[in-house]
């Protein structure tokens, strides 16, 4: 029966972590006297290990509506569209990756690429503009493709060829 329960355990490596960690906490605690103070209040740690509180930079409305117009401006003037992490180059994600090999298999050679990681009101806007929340973002006459996921299904099923072929 012990063993059983054993093999459970280490199945769930979670569980036997949290069993593990409780185990040796609590050994910890009866092996100290209880005579010296422990203080767990962040105050006097080290401001390294303080709780950080990341601040979103505030953009005006005219920064927000002159950023669509720049979106608007990219897609209209170009046939193919891929806004990315990183660049074509050296894509910073496995999925903006795939999306430059399918780019390339495809032989798409005139391509309009946007780097997301360099220009952080671009990143959330083109979000808000293709109501798409991830990247890649793949745009085809001005229509709104798809991301990563999309293309794969799209290649598999051959339409992807056929929408580069009308380009």
């Amino acid at each position: 029966m012990i063993q059983r329960i054993s093999k459970q355990i280490l199945r769930m490596p979670q569980l036997y972590l949290s069993t593990r960690m409780i185990a040796s906490f609590s050994q910890h605690n009866h092996n100290h006297s209880h005579d010296h103070n422990h203080n767990h209040d962040n105050n006097n740690s080290h401001p390294d290990f303080q709780p950080q509180q990341k601040t979103q930079p505030q953009y005006t409305q005219e920064q927000i509506q002159q950023k669509h117009k720049e979106i608007d401006n990219i897609i209209k003037s170009n046939q193919v569209v891929l806004f990315m992490k990183g660049t074509p180059s050296q894509p910073m994600c496995g999925y903006s990756n795939y999306a430059v090999q399918v780019l390339q298999f495809y032989k798409v050679q005139n391509y309009h690429s946007v780097d997301v990681l360099s220009d952080p009101l671009m990143r959330e806007e083109i979000k808000k503009y293709s109501n798409w929340p991830t990247f890649p973002q793949l745009y085809v006459k001005q229509e709104l493709v798809g991301g990563c996921d999309i293309m794969m299904e799209m290649h598999k099923e051959g339409t992807l060829k056929e929408l580069f072929n009308k380009i």
